[in-house]
């Protein structure tokens, strides 16, 4: 593995770190930067980096480090009602990335953020379901509905940032895996 790659992926990660923490409680799922700023690095470079950047930030958290919504860190945070979400990060840059190597257009950036970003909070619902024994409406209702609007808003601010982003930061794209 390259240098740079390894280089851009722990800068990424550190951002990541910083940023993810902050969050605004709502009940038992918090509305988080992490929705927001890991898209936004798995829209503006490769999928490896942005791999090894969330898998990177994911490790940190499970060590204990509080780099987790509202300053949350350690495995419980994974294993507890909202892991599921955690775990589902890892789509964010395999799902955008994938999706970036065929096409670059605008278009092409927005279903794939919208489509990673509706399986990440379906699966996170589905895991909060199964840790808390919520009936299964209430969990999505809970979950995933509250959140479609701020994930529209996200993907939109996501698909400008990149945009704008890729004109002036003279980061890696292409088909790099």
């Amino acid at each position: 593995m390259k240098v740079r790659t390894l280089t851009l992926a722990a800068l990424f990660t550190a951002l990541i770190s910083v940023l993810a923490p902050l969050s605004i409680p709502l009940g038992p799922v918090p509305l988080t930067m992490q929705t927001l700023i890991i898209p936004l690095v798995a829209s503006i470079t490769t999928r490896r980096i942005a791999l090894l950047a969330t898998s990177g930030y994911l490790l940190i958290g499970v060590a204990g480090i509080p780099v987790f919504a509202g300053w949350s860190a350690g495995l419980a945070a994974i294993l507890g009602p909202t892991g599921g979400y955690l775990l589902a990060m890892l789509i964010f840059p395999v799902m955008i990335g994938t999706g970036l190597t065929w096409s670059r257009h605008w278009s092409m950036m927005v279903i794939t953020n919208l489509v990673a970003a509706a399986l990440q909070l379906t699966l996170g619902s589905l895991w909060l379901i199964w840790q808390t024994g919520m009936p299964i409406q209430q969990g999505l209702m809970t979950g995933l509905v509250a959140f479609l609007i701020p994930m529209g808003i996200k993907v939109t601010l996501v698909v400008v940032l990149a945009k704008s982003l890729k004109q002036v930061l003279p980061l890696p794209i292409g088909t790099e895996s």
